[in-house]
């Protein structure tokens, strides 16, 4: 396996053709690395530019201090020559950021530039690629402005989602979008050509990489290096994709190989906090908890297109539940309907949830547990009593499902769901209960191998 930590996480990199421009693609690269606070080495190189954003700017390679771990080429001109100077001075890891222009001989271009970097033993990435952001180590390559608080959001996480698109303007668009439900992100890359690292080469990267959890794919083409990369990654690290490509039987082969395909774009990071946050499931059977009998029915009608079913609890557990919340509750103890709540007070629903949730999560029947919060403020109650039941039975999955909640009551609810790493999933019982499908799916396939 190639070694691509120098693109990750550089022990010092050398900008070469910063504009001094302000918004200009090379002039962000720069403002990104000042404003996330790089702790490596950082070098800029422009010979009509004494400084540039307060930083030294060099007018040429004799200059440098020392030779750079890695150097990125932002430059739109003489790359070849570029890297021949880059390799004669002992630079071993290259990102060539720039575009091939039009009218180019892109194929000789291409040929000449890999016959340089063998030459030098130079591993390189792109052209034409947008750049990384590694989340961890705090550090980017990105064209597009990366946003601090973000930076500073994954920093300290354990382990989180890798993201590889094949697309310059979604990956860099991690730098500033996160989605509803914050989920901790690891690294992105976008590799444009990426004639010598390929999306093969980054999922071999990632299966090493000890904060990566979960693989994302965003995918125009497939090729026979991918499939077979996704066959050795996908039995330890689950990997989603969403292709937009016209290719059918390559998709079909990517799914036989282990990929776990989306509806939709979203998807690559909604279902990839179920992966991200839930345990193993051991089986299909469900326990609910719902405030009416409109929200368990829509839940229990798609769990039956997914062909996952109502789990039967003991005698025990349903006498827990019918004498201490009776309401709409079937005689099976299973879902647990409260609608009528003796009173609307937040305090008495936040009784139910929790008795009705503790004597489910203890009976063996149930594998998992959905809860479905549909609420005005009245009834809102503090989500965080799942903290101790999440750590009481942390091998069954506990997933949430906002269903018409009131605005700012939802807010707090999201926000407390993603502390705790409870999955969430906001007017959407479809994905949500798919969710788990693709995670019981996911761990039996695994099993079966």
């Amino acid at each position: 396996m190639k070694n691509l930590e120098p693109f990750f996480n550089p022990k010092s990199v050398l900008i070469i053709g910063v504009s001094r421009k302000a918004l200009s693609f090379s002039y962000t690269v720069l403002k990104n690395l000042l404003e996330i606070f790089y702790q490596g080495k950082l070098y800029i190189l422009n010979p009509n530019a004494g400084e540039i954003l307060g930083l030294q700017s060099y007018h040429s390679f004799e200059e440098l201090p020392e030779v750079p771990e890695l150097a990125v080429i932002v430059l739109g001109k003489n790359i070849l020559e570029i890297v021949e100077s880059l390799g004669r001075m002992g630079v071993k890891y290259i990102a060539i950021q720039t575009e091939l222009k039009p009218g180019m001989n892109t194929s000789d271009t291409t040929i000449k530039l890999h016959q340089i970097c063998e030459k030098y033993a130079i591993t390189y990435l792109g052209p034409s690629m947008l750049g990384v952001i590694n989340f961890i180590d705090n550090f980017t390559t990105s064209i597009i402005p990366v946003r601090q608080h973000i930076m500073r959001e994954n920093k300290n996480i354990k382990e989180g989602i890798s993201f590889i698109a094949q697309s310059g303007g979604l990956a860099g668009a991690m730098g500033w979008w996160t989605p509803s439900q914050r989920l901790p992100i690891s690294k992105v890359i976008h590799l444009g050509k990426g004639y010598h690292i390929n999306e093969a080469d980054i999922l071999e990267f990632f299966l090493k990489d000890e904060t990566t959890k979960v693989i994302s794919l965003f995918l125009r083409e497939i090729t026979d290096e991918l499939v077979e990369a996704v066959k050795n990654v996908a039995p330890l690290k689950p990997i989603l994709f969403f292709y937009v490509g016209k290719e059918e039987l390559k998709e079909k082969e990517l799914k036989k190989a282990g990929g776990i395909e989306v509806f939709n774009y979203i998807e690559l990071f909604e279902i990839a906090k179920i992966f991200l946050w839930c345990p193993e499931p051991k089986g299909p059977k469900l326990g609910l908890i719902g405030p009416s009998s409109g929200a368990i029915h829509l839940i229990v009608r798609e769990m039956r297109k997914q062909h996952l079913s109502l789990a039967r609890p003991s005698k025990q557990s349903r006498d827990i539940i019918t004498d201490k919340v009776g309401g709409s509750t079937c005689a099976f103890g299973n879902p647990v309907d409260f609608w009528p709540p003796e009173k609307f007070i937040g305090i008495k629903i936040c009784g139910i949830y929790n008795t009705a949730s503790q004597a489910l999560l203890e009976d063996n029947s149930v594998d998992g547990l959905i809860l479905a919060l549909e609420f005005f403020i009245e009834i809102e109650f503090d989500v965080g009593i799942y903290a101790s039941l999440k750590s009481k039975f942390p091998h069954k999955p506990i997933i949430i499902i906002l269903i018409q909640a009131e605005h700012e009551g939802a807010k707090r609810v999201i926000k407390t769901a993603t502390e705790l790493k409870i999955p969430l999933f906001e007017n959407e019982v479809e994905r949500a209960v798919r969710s788990y499908k693709l995670l019981y799916d996911y761990y039996s396939k695994i099993k079966k191998k």
